[in-house]
């Protein structure tokens, strides 16, 4: 089942206790969450930062493509290269990393077989 954020930023208002009202009668219970918050902005479902992993590119010769989702009937949003490192999120996609591109510095999706994880943090 999928929730829209506007769905899930409402819900967690409610057991936040913020409700949709405003004024003095929440003032009591503490701040209403953000909407960064409650979308995830820069935490993880467990409240921490998420990890980031750093992958070394290999097994091509000219160059990976970054895609703008998992597989290959996404369009290309940018480039990696033979030798290049990318930052991106330790997470899997399938068999695909989402990975930071170093031509345009765009978001995207790279074929794991061609990366290799190097560093964590």
């Amino acid at each position: 089942m999928r929730f829209s954020r506007v769905a899930v930023v409402l819900a967690v208002a409610v057991v936040a206790g913020g409700g949709f009202a405003t004024g003095t009668a929440g003032a009591a219970r503490g701040p209403a969450p953000t909407v960064a918050a409650a979308v995830g902005g820069a935490r993880d479902g467990d409240g921490r930062a998420p990890k980031r992993c750093r992958y070394a590119v290999r097994r091509i010769e000219t160059r990976l493509n970054v895609r703008g989702g998992p597989g290959t009937r996404y369009r290309i949003v940018d480039k990696l290269y033979p030798g290049d490192y990318a930052w991106g999120s330790c997470r899997k996609f399938g068999r695909w990393r989402k990975v930071r591109g170093v031509d345009a510095d765009r978001l995207g999706f790279s074929h794991a077989y061609y990366l290799r994880r190097i560093d964590t943090r």
